[in-house]
């Protein structure tokens, strides 16, 4: 059977241009990690939770992009980025992909624009892209309790474990 050749290869194509231009290394290296890292965690839960292939792949693709501009642009970090970062992906990525409905694109934009009030309960779809942002952050260091014992971590992990696995 051929590789399939998906909605989501589109959207790496254009990240990974945008990726690939950072002239840091370290920072090249933590964009990928960070992104893909949340792409894959955004991808895993949206199916845990029912969620269809499809919505799967969406979660994937904002997970991917919901941090970009902060890496691309490092005047952009700080606690309000999650506005700029929506703007930026829906300029530098969503309007460039036709292979994404209109509909398709505001949720993948809604769960960038909102991924860091982490506080409020917003949209099913925007849960899954905090709740991904956040298990990252935790579990590329498991160790690192700031990350490891936040609540919304916690609740992911009890998620995604079994009952004898909790600890």
């Amino acid at each position: 059977m051929d590789r399939q050749y998906t909605r989501m290869d589109a959207a790496r194509k254009l990240i990974d241009d945008l990726i690939k231009a950072i002239p840091d290394e370290e920072e090249k290296r933590c964009a990928y990690v960070h992104l893909y890292g949340v792409g894959l965690m955004a991808s895993l839960l949206a199916l845990k939770r029912g969620f269809d292939r499809e919505t799967a792949e969406l979660a994937a693709i904002a997970g991917m992009l919901h941090d970009l501009l902060t890496y691309v642009d490092s005047a952009a970090d700080g606690m309000e980025h999650a506005h700029p970062c929506a703007d930026f992906a829906k300029a530098q990525v969503l309007d460039k992909l036709d292979c994404l409905t209109e509909a398709e694109k505001a949720a993948i934009y809604g769960g960038i624009y909102n991924h860091s009030d982490k506080r409020v309960v917003g949209s099913d779809f925007d849960e899954l892209i905090k709740d991904a942002d956040a298990a990252q952050h935790a579990l590329r260091n498991p160790m690192e309790d700031f990350f490891f014992n936040h609540p919304r971590i916690r609740r992911v992990i009890e998620e995604l474990t079994d009952a004898e696995q909790k600890g």
